[in-house]
């Protein structure tokens, strides 16, 4: 028994050795890579409180809607952040809503920054409002961490490495 399981998997070892040398075409469609997409997203600048409020949660519904995960939140620089993780048609009809409700304010920019490995930091079965107190930054833009900053007469400027 135990030595016909070994050639099985010998077997199997030989035949996926050979599929992965014919090249990433056996593997195509079936990555994550080749089905989702996963970003992080700056709305800047939001002043206004309330209209802040109806965009999280405009955003957070679309997202639901469309079978995305991730979370949004307010940032220590008046503008709202967060992360998605959705398949690829959903991400992009994600970015396009995110795109359409800011356009009725010119004031408004969207900076998103696309993973090549599509994994986003937080995890939830659906697209949450995360509390501002969150610690959610990054060391690069979009919404990147104020210990990455000076505070300096300008405003805020980049720290020298």
């Amino acid at each position: 028994m135990m030595m016909m399981l070994s050639c099985h998997f010998a077997i199997w070892c030989i035949l996926m050795k050979s599929m992965v040398a014919a090249g990433d075409d056996f593997l195509k469609g079936w990555r994550m890579k080749d089905r989702f997409v996963g970003f992080r997203f700056e709305i800047s600048p939001f002043p206004d409180l309330i209209l802040e409020k109806d965009v999280k949660v405009a955003i957070r519904d679309f997202a639901d809607e469309h079978f995305c995960f991730g979370w949004i939140q307010n940032s220590l620089r008046k503008s709202i952040v967060g992360e998605a993780r959705c398949t690829k048609e959903s991400a992009n009809s994600l970015k396009k809503f995110m795109s359409e409700i800011l356009n009725e304010d010119q004031n408004h920019t969207i900076s998103i920054r696309e993973y090549r490995d599509t994994l986003i930091r937080l995890h939830f079965t659906h697209f949450k409002i995360l509390s501002p107190r969150r610690n959610t930054c990054f060391g690069e833009e979009p919404h990147k961490c104020a210990h990455f900053y000076n505070e300096g007469s300008d405003g805020i400027q980049f720290r020298d490495r």
